[in-house]
Parts: C-alpha cells; structure tokens; sequence
C-alpha cells in the first residue's frame, strides 16, 4: 500500500494516518481505527516525501524532487495547489502555532519556513547556511523536524547525528545531550507535551526517548531486523492521542504502530502526556515606544501594539523614508545621452575592475574598490575622493546610501555581513548577516535591506526596523533555474515604492520582476519576453521616475533603455567592448545623478565613466495637431515665400515645433529661416551644400539638411552657422526625418530605398529600412521613394511616388502595406504622391504631387483638402506639382508649389471634434454676398427639395425625393453622386453623426427612421414614427429628435438604448399656441446645453424649450418680445456664438440675430427667382467657410450665398 521504501508520514488529532507512497506518487490515508485504505491524494506529485495535516483538515505534501514546491490540499478537496515554492525535497514539514510552514531541504543543509497567513510567496532561512558543517550555525543533511509551542526549532542533524534546537528567531543551534545514547544518522524528532524528546535514531535502526531520568530506547531495542520488534532504516516517528507510535519502517517497507503499555507518574514526576500539534493560529503583540507609519498611511504612535510574527516582519515606514535616496530623474521617453564619456575615475583611483556605484540625490558619488578593499566618497562637484572608507572591509561589491547619510556596505565575500556606517561615523556594525557576497544591495521604502547573492542564486530581505540578523528570502530558490521562481547568478535589484522588486537575472540572460509578495516574477527583458530585446548577462537594472527600465547589458557591453515603444540601445551601442571613451568592457553597475546624467562602472576597463545628458525626450520631433475629423481650411492660400526667398523649384520646407520655418534654397544652397510671426528671413544659413532637397530640424534646434549631391546629410547644430557630416547616403534625400529616438532618416529616391542611422554614435554609415535598392512594386520594394514619416511607435510611412501609393512598414519589417492608393479599394486613386505627413490622430495627408492637390484621411476616408480641380494652376486655390508639407502647432498647413516658386500656407478654419455639421463663428454685423450661385437645379434635386445638411468636411447632403434617393456633393465638387437606398420614401431630412452615420426620414411610407451606417448600406431602423420627420437632429447626449409637422410635436430617443419608441420633447399633439403646443412644427436645433429650438411654422414663431421642460418660450415672432415679425418660419440654426439664423419661409428670406436684435440677410428684396432672392425657402446649412446653403422649394433649387465679410468691431457699444 505505500510501495518500496516509504519515507514521511503524519497521524493527525483525530488519529487518521498518512503515508508517502513515493512509488506510486501518492498519498495513502487511513481513517481512525480503519486497517484498510480509505482515501489516495494524488495528482501532479513526483517521488513525495514527508507529509503534514493542519487540525482544520490542510494536507501539505513534499512535491520538491522534480517540481520544487510544497503542495496543498485544502479539507475535503480533491486538488491540490502551491503552498510553497522550494529548490529540493523536503525531508521534513511541519506547521507551526502561528502557522508558518517548515520545509527541511536535506541535500541544501537548511531548514526554510514561510507564512502561510500572508499572501508572501517569500521564505526565510530559519536554520543552516546552506553550507554542509558541523558548527552551531550549519547542518549537514538535515531531516525531520519539529517546531514547539515557543516556536524553538528542533532538527534531526542527520549528517552531524544530532539533535539541533534553535532558539526562536536565532540562527546559533545548540545540540542536545543524549548522554549515554549515541545517536547515528537521525532522521526524525518529536517533543511529548511535556517537552520530552523522542527520536528516530535512523542508522541504529531504533526509537530513543527522553525523560526525567535522560535518554532511553524505548522500541526496536534489540537491533536491525524485520520482526515485530525490529526496525530496518525507520525513517520517520508519530503518536496518536493515546500515545501509541506509528514509525515508517522503511527497508521493511511497512509502517509500524508500537502500543503504549502504560504511562502511570509517580508523585515527583510531572504527567507525561502524548504529543500532539496544536496549529491553531496566534498572533503576539510587542509593545513599541516610537512612532511608525504603514504603507497605507495610518500611524502608530508611542505605546500602540505594533502586530509582530517571530517568523515574519511586518515592517514599519518612517514618514522620511518616503524620500528616496537613490536618483530617478524624469527623463522623457527618448532621453538622449552624449556618446562620448568622460572618465571620472580611473584605476589609479578605483583600483582594478571596480564593481559597485552609488549616487545619492546630493550627487554624492560612492564607489566600491574591491581591488583596494575599501568605498571611496566624492562630494558633489568634486574630481577626487573626499573619503575614504577602510576597516574591516574586504572585496566590496555594493553599496547603498540612505536619506540620512547611512552607508550600507556588501562585507560578504568573506565575513559573510553587510555592514553599515552610521551618517559621517568611523565604527561600522553588521546589520545582516549573508552567505556570500552581495552584487547588489537596495533599501526600500519601508527601510528592508536587500542582497543579491550571485552565488546563491537569490535576492535576501531584511527590515532594518528591527534587531534580528536573520533574514528571508524575496526572490529564487537558491537553486539555480531558469523558471519564473528561480534565478541563475543575479546580480542587480531594484525595487520600486510600490515594493515591486525588479532583478538582472544574468545566468539567465533576462530581467525578472516579481510584484510585491511574490516568489513567481514576470521576465520584463530579455529573448524569452516576446517583443522586448535580448541580453547577455545583464548587471544591473534601475527605473526612471517616469518607470522605464533601464539595464546594463554586461556582455553586451552596453546600455539599454525602454520606452512606450521598446526597448533601445542608449550608450555603447556598437556593443563591442573597447576602451575608448564611446565604449564600455564588461560594465557592471551603474547610477543616475540627479541631472540625469549616467555614472557607470566599467569594470573591464578598470575606470568609472560619466555620460551626460543631451536632451530630454519630446513625444514629437515635428508638428502633430490634433485634428478633428471636420477640420477644414481655408482653400485660398496665403504665399508665405516666393521664388525671390525660397528660390525656383522649391522642394524642401519644414515647421518646427516653435514655429520656425525652414526652406532649403536649391538655387543658392542656403537655408533661409523665419521665426515665429516673421514675415520677411531672419537668418540664412550657408554651408557646403549641394542642391539641397530636404531639411528637417530637431526640437533641439539642430538642423540635418540633405547634402546628397555630396554623398552626406549634414548637420548644422543649434545657432551654428558650421556644418558636420553625419551620415553617408546612396543617393540624394527628397526627403528627411528624424525620430523620437534620435534616429535619422532619409529618402534615398533614385536609389529606391530609406536609410537610417542612429545620431547618438560616430558611425557615419547607414542602414537600409526600406526597400531593397532595386525598382519594383512588392511589398518589400519601392520605386522612387520621396516623402516619410516616423510615428511615434516607430512604423515608417514611405510615399512611393512611382508606384502611386503610400506604404507603412512596421518597426522591424521590411514587407510594407499598403495604405492608399488605387491597389487599396475604398482609399483613393494618387499620381505620384511625395509629400506625407499625419496628424495627432495619426490621419494620413498627402502631397498627391501630379494632380497637384493636397489630400487627407479620417474616419470618413480620405478627401481631397486643397487643389480639388486637380488642374495645375497659381491662383491662391492651385497648386503646380507640391513636393513636401508640414503642419505648425497650430494646424495651418505649409506646402512646397514646387513649379510655382513659392512656399504656400492654408489657414485652418475650422476643428470642431464635438459636432458634425459646422458651426462657424460670426461678427455680429457679418455680411454676405446678395447673390447666389445656384449650387444644384432642378434637374438634380428633383421639385421642391426640402432638407439640406453639410457635414464637418463640407460633404452637402441633399434628399431627392422625387426619385427617393441621398444626393451628396463632396467639398469642392460640383457633380453630386447619387446614394439609393431600399424602401426610401419621399424623405424630408437626414442627419449624420459624429461616426458618419446617415439618420434618414423615411415616416412618410414606412413610418420610420433610417440609420445607414458609415460606409454601408445596412439600413436598421432606429425610431418609429407616425409620420414624416420635417427636422432631424442628434444632439451632443446621442439624442435622436424628429419634427412630426402632421402631429404638431417634436419627439425624441436615445440612441442604441434596446428601444424605437421615441418621447415627447415638446407639444402634446393637438394644435395651438399654448407654451406647451406647437402647430406645424418643422426646422429643430439642439444646442450643447441640451436646449431645443423648433420652427413653430404655423404659429410664426421660434420656441425656445428648456432641457427637461415641456413648456416652451418664444425667442422671436409671434408672442415674444422682439420686435421681429416671421411668417411661418421652416428652418432653424445657431451659430458658435448663440446667434440665431432662421429660413423666414413665407417672407423668403433668411434672417439671423445678433448683439443688435434681428436682421435680414439674404433673400431681402422679397420672392422671386432671381440669383438675390428665394421662394419659399425651407431649410439652410453653414459650410465650414460660413457659407449659406439653402433648399429655395419653390425654384427647385439649391442656392449657395457665400460670405462677405466677417469682420468684428473693435468698439463696445454701451
């Protein structure tokens, strides 16, 4: 039943018996008085050997031989999970009082323990070294175990045959006399409740007991054997509650129970009861007399209990500790560092191979000298050693430097400490006690010390708050390993304020992080973490303040820095080792000052080196605006430079993120510049250029300018009038970029590649990115390449002007996709685009060279912005053949007009990303032009059109509902398309959202609303109407209104709410002109405060509804008091200033408020045909421009007045 050669067993209170069956990978139960099996755990265990029930029914099993962890069934269950993580078999477990869990790994000659209360997935070495000896503080080959009521810790010493007691919380064993009984090879011990010892004695294959009179063998007496009084190898010892003993009789391969026969005390001798466990959980108090803090900011003050566990710390927070010591500069995202070093100290001074650092946040450098056995200090500003730090040191490896002044120093390689030096003192003390020496050392923020022992293959923790030397174990098993709870040889700790522990992991090429209380970490770095980067043995590891990651890469010799795009090289990046000032050899530790300057310890090269900061990270390097997808400009350009500054054939312009403008003059091989504001140059810059394309400048100021007619990019550093070669090309840039990471491009166009090289190293060459040199229209090919862009994750955008598209290359990948052009259904067709750009949102705009237009995406698809007729011209409105464009912080757009000689910039209008019609800022005394053009005839909108809407991008939507269709004019077109959809009938109005959804009327037929989805013709019906909707509106809270002219109301839904049935809003169905009735409503407008307009047609007047009211107000007509007269006005509209504009139906005209009252606008000289008038006009819309568009009924037309003037007084009038 228990196979070959058992080896752990337990009996319980309630005298149920537990067995390993390590043969069978199980564990065998007998229920109290059964002598047949009752019960088997098993599942997932190897070769279990000891076993241990809590009095609630717990079951932990030894699963450490191949799976290294103990394992716990929960009472009644049939499963098992984790309770502990370890790095061999435990020979022995055991639960304490206070319910910590004991581990004895034999073949590593300690005892560990670990919480089980807490959620720490932590252990602490409780007895033993690690290493096999006989002294008082190792074991060798220890085996059971057994923990008292006073948590004194008794070991069977197998390999030392003695009985080790270690005092709670002491690391010193003492070993307990025997007397005249010589023990050989004890495998287990056992206390009775009155304290007496009873002991397997393994290799005499006997049971010794102890008692008032000392030590006795009390079975198996009589020597090795199989019979009912032998024993062969017993393993392990228990009593049940009457005191009866089961021993696991291993080479018998059977358990043995020996009855008690009596247990009568004399007079003089205390009653001796059995041993039984009691696991009942306890917690002591420890009165403490000065105040602390926790981490969840509650302080205790003098004479509170603080809780305490003799096995774990709860540690406290000094309110100061909560300033760090160590630097965390907040470095951007793509901080740059100078490539060149400075030797701050050298092997005269640091002696050979210097291995640990530390710069505290007064810049106070510390280093350790392990050559010299001592720590040297130098003082902020300081070029040589202001102290030095000598006695009792050998070998240092680390060290630590708190808030206070207290230097924590690695005394391990051989006195096997760590040792602090109070603030400015000259005595040392030992403050932990370690079993080598520790790489790395870190105090956190609730003042625990922390050792990263390289040749245990673990981090080791403990509180400085107390006075114990012990200390527990935070990460890996002292096994070597490479899985998620075990570390190989690390080396550099970190440990953040949310007491996250960040480990370079070197024998395993990988940064670990275990999250706070976790044994299980999360490989942060290396090649096992998909999409990180790749490590040799990584030394070190820190976080900035803005937590990126930032590593030594030991046998990469270099440095390496994260990002919200990756990982990426930041010093040394050639990554061969070398001693010249750009390289490293072998580096080993490393420290942040507080400027964020880089000191490192180049071990190899015997020398600390310091690299300064160049620059903090920008999340641009050029103008991104946000744009909205209504942004519009002005279609008339501004020349901002003409053919006299910019030269002939101007090809390269570029804005920087101040606002200063750059043309690369191909003529006279100058860059002219012009600050903010300025209008006439403010600087030329002359070099040895050569018919240059392209120029890009940094948010540093530095200027790289195309030079390719000489094989280069040059780079004119800031306010410098001499250039620096940087980088060789193939062929000349048409275009150039340089990224968030420093990183140059360039657009090498007749060599049908993009190149790239980064700027912070001296190699002048590049590397492709793009491309393969070789004309062609793959995926991996270009074919002329003019105009990139970088974005901020790092996927390049590459106008591939003979090929007509715009392809994206993802970091890394050399295969692109293609995003427009006419190979991508549903973009748009280009002809030979070169310039690209994309905003904040990351939308496309393009320089769609040979049809001279300028084109831009968004959720709606793309559209052309600027040069529409695609017709070559130099009106304000034309562009001939534009090269290159660039936003300015602002969203105005410069572009290069090539063939016209001149720079041009559009003046946004309009970004609005809150509506999807425009909404135009008026004066109050704007003007327009008296005259119309008629925009659409009858011929196209068919008799008496109604409803008119224009969205953000000025796309005019008009309802025919003649044939039942949606026509639609895109910006600048005067040929509408025409849109059909199913069981459409005699629609009066249609809307579209934000998202470019079309709400369609459809309730003269069908009852209904449409709701056609943007770029689709799925219809889904959204509200249920009784009758035709005269207005359609959404308002800001995704509101759907309808005007039900027949029903004399205005109803309302939200929308995607499960429902069609709409709400009143306002009227109440009957005809009148009661505040609370409406009669003939038509025209609806919903204002940003939820505010609801309508067009009261047959009451001749404007009703004004308040949000959440039915009652209604006249603003203007009939009932209210303004002095304006409308006959039954149809449509209804404000401006971004609150100013009204109404379609006056029967007076036909359109009349519009302002800080003045009401006034006439259009249509003033009364009905008629003529371009200046309008017959019962019904519904009107802005463009973006502040144009009017409106449905003229009668004259079955659609008629455009454009804007005059808009300009605002200067004067108040009082």
């Amino acid at each position: 039943m228990v196979g070959s050669a058992p080896a752990g067993m337990y009996v319980d209170r309630n005298n149920s018996v537990y067995a390993t069956d390590r043969t069978n990978n199980r564990i065998q139960v007998w229920l109290n008085g059964s002598t047949t099996l009752t019960g088997t755990l098993s599942g997932g265990l190897y070769f279990p050997y000891s076993v241990f029930v809590t009095d609630n029914g717990d079951v932990y099993v030894d699963n450490g031989y191949t799976n290294y962890r103990v394992d716990k069934w929960g009472w009644n269950s049939t499963s098992s999970v984790p309770a502990m993580y370890v790095c061999a078999q435990c020979n022995g477990l055991f639960v304490d009082l206070n319910n910590m869990l004991y581990c004895s790994m034999n073949t590593y000659h300690q005892v560990v323990s670990k919480s089980l209360d807490t959620r720490l997935n932590v252990w602490r070495t409780v007895a033993g070294t690690g290493k096999a000896n006989s002294t008082s503080v190792t074991l060798n080959g220890p085996w059971g175990i057994f923990v008292d009521s006073n948590l004194n810790i008794y070991v069977a010493d197998y390999g030392n045959s003695r009985i080790q007691r270690f005092s709670s919380g002491q690391s010193n064993g003492t070993t307990i006399v025997t007397g005249a009984i010589v023990l050989y090879l004890p495998t287990s011990v056992i206390l009775d409740a009155d304290g007496y010892l009873f002991i397997v004695d393994n290799g005499n294959s006997r049971i010794i007991g102890s008692g008032s009179y000392g030590f006795r063998c009390i079975a198996a007496c009589s020597g090795i054997g199989s019979s009912s009084s032998q024993l062969y190898y017993p393993i392990a010892l228990y009593f049940d509650s009457y005191g009866n003993i089961f021993v696991i009789d291993q080479i018998n391969t059977r358990i043995q129970k020996f009855l008690l026969l009596s247990n009568i005390c004399n007079t003089t001798t205390a009653t001796t009861t059995p041993a039984a466990t009691n696991t009942t959980s306890v917690t002591q108090t420890t009165t403490v007399s000065t105040s602390v803090s926790y981490s969840n900011g509650k302080v205790i003050t003098e004479n509170e209990y603080l809780i305490y566990s003799p096995s774990l710390w709860f540690t406290g927070r000094n309110p100061m500790n909560l300033l760090i010591s160590f630097n965390q500069p907040k470095l951007g995202a793509y901080a740059t560092w100078d490539a060149v070093a400075i030797t701050f100290a050298n092997s005269s001074t640091v002696g050979t191979s210097p291995y640990g650092i530390f710069v505290d946040t007064n810049d106070t450098v510390y280093v350790a000298n392990k050559a010299n056995n001592r720590i040297q200090v130098w003082l902020s500003g300081s070029s040589i050693p202001t102290r030095n730090i000598t006695t009792g040191i050998t070998s240092p490896y680390s060290i630590f430097a708190t808030i206070t002044g207290d230097i924590y120093i690695d005394n391990g390689y051989t006195n096997n400490r760590v040792d602090k030096w109070a603030s400015y003192g000259n005595i040392s003390s030992s403050v932990m006690q370690v079993q080598g020496a520790c790489y790395d050392l870190f105090i956190d923020v609730n003042n625990t010390l922390y050792c990263s022992l390289y040749t245990q293959n673990q981090v080791g923790i403990k509180s400085l708050n107390g006075n114990s030397s012990m200390w527990i174990v935070a990460a890996g098993t002292e096994c070597s390993g490479s899985t998620p709870n075990t570390l190989n040889n690390p080396r550099g700790i970190f440990v953040d304020t949310n007491l996250n522990l960040y480990v370079a992991d070197c024998g395993n090429d990988r940064v670990q992080l275990f999250l706070s209380g976790q044994v299980t970490a999360t490989t942060v770095a290396g090649s096992t973490a998909a999409g990180t980067i790749s490590l040799d043995c990584p030394s070190d590891v820190a976080l900035d303040g803005g937590g990126y990651l930032f590593i030594v890469d030991s046998n990469n010799n270099r440095i390496i820095g994260s990002g919200p795009n990756g990982f990426r090289c930041i010093i040394a990046c050639a990554s061969t080792s070398g001693s010249a000032s750009t390289q490293l050899n072998s580096p080993s530790t490393f420290s942040f000052d507080s400027y964020g300057n880089i000191f490192i310890t180049d071990q190899g090269n015997s020398r600390v080196q310091k690299f300064l900061i160049t620059s903090t990270s920008y999340d641009v390097t050029t103008n991104q605006p946000n744009l909205c997808p209504s942004t519009t400009w002005y279609t008339n350009a501004i020349t901002f430079a003409n053919s006299t500054t910019a030269g002939s054939n101007v090809y390269g312009v570029f804005v920087s993120i101040n606002n200063t403008v750059y043309v690369a003059n191909q003529q006279t091989n100058k860059v002219v510049v012009w600050y903010e504001g300025s209008i006439n140059p403010d600087k030329i810059i002359s070099g040895s250029l050569s018919t240059p394309n392209d120029l890009f400048a940094t948010p540093l100021g530095d200027i790289y300018v195309d030079n390719g007619g000489n094989g280069r990019v040059d780079k004119f550093a800031f306010n410098s009038n001499l250039s620096t070669f940087v980088m060789s090309v193939p062929a000349g840039c048409y275009n150039i970029f340089v990224d968030i990471s420093n990183t140059l491009y360039c657009s090498a166009s007749s060599s049908n590649q993009v190149v790239k090289k980064w700027l912070n190293d001296n190699v002048l060459t590049s590397t492709i990115v793009a491309g393969n040199g070789t004309a062609g229209s793959t995926a991996t090919m270009l074919n002329f390449p003019i105009g990139i862009f970088v974005d901020a994750k790092f996927n390049l955008y590459v106008a591939d002007s003979t090929n007509c598209r715009i392809q994206m290359f993802p970091i890394g990948q050399f295969t692109a996709i293609t995003l427009a052009g006419a190979s991508v259904p549903g973009t748009i067709t280009l002809l030979n685009p070169s310039g690209i750009t994309l905003d904040g949102n990351g939308y496309l705009f393009i320089a769609d060279c040979y049809n001279h237009r300028i084109i831009g995406s968004g959720p709606y698809g793309f559209r052309c912005l600027f040069g529409c007729t695609t017709i070559s011209g130099s009106a304000p409105s034309q562009l001939y053949y534009p090269a290159t464009l660039r936003f300015d912080s602002y969203g105005n757009l410069f572009v290069a007009d090539r063939f016209n000689y001149r720079v041009q910039k559009f003046i946004l209008a309009s970004n609005s990303c809150s509506l999807s019609y425009d909404q135009p800022t008026f004066c109050y005394n704007a003007l327009w032009y008296s005259n119309a053009s008629t925009f659409a005839s009858s011929s196209t909108t068919g008799t008496a059109p109604y409803g008119i809407f224009i969205n953000g991008i000025n796309t005019v939507y008009v309802p025919n509902r003649v044939s039942n269709t949606i026509l639609s004019w895109p910006q600048g077109s005067n040929t509408s398309t025409t849109n059909t959809y199913s069981n459409l009938s005699n629609p009066y109005s249609l809307f579209m959202s934000i998202t470019g959804d079309i709400y369609i009327d459809n309730g003269y037929s069908y009852g209904r609303v449409d709701k056609y989805t943007f770029n689709t013709s799925n219809r889904v019906t959204v509200m249920n109407v009784n009758g035709s909707c005269y207005g359609l509106f959404i308002d800001i809270s995704n509101n759907l209104y309808c005007s039900l002219k027949s029903l004399h109301q205005v109803v309302k839904l939200l929308l995607n709410n499960g429902t069609t049935i709409p709400t009143i809003a306002a009227g109440n169905g009957s005809a009148g002109s009661l505040s609370n009735m409406l009669n003939s409503p038509q025209g609806i407008y919903v204002d940003s405060s939820l505010n609801l307009y309508i067009a009261d047609c047959a009451n001749n007047r404007i009703q004004f509804v308040p949000t959440g009211q039915l009652n209604g107000v006249a603003v203007v007509g009939n009932g209210s008091s303004a002095n304006f007269i409308l006959n039954y006005p149809t449509g209804i509209t404000l401006d971004a200033n609150g100013y009204l504009f109404i379609v006056d139906s029967y007076n036909h005209r359109i009349v519009a408020s302002s800080y003045y009252g009401f006034r006439c606008i259009v249509g003033c000289s009364g009905g008629g045909s003529s371009a200046s008038q309008l017959s019962f006009p019904q519904s009107m819309a802005f463009d973006s421009y502040g144009d009017i568009y409106v449905t003229d009924r009668n004259n079955s037309r659609v008629q455009q007045f454009t804007l005059q003037t808009n300009n605002c007084s200067k004067f108040v009038y009082v």
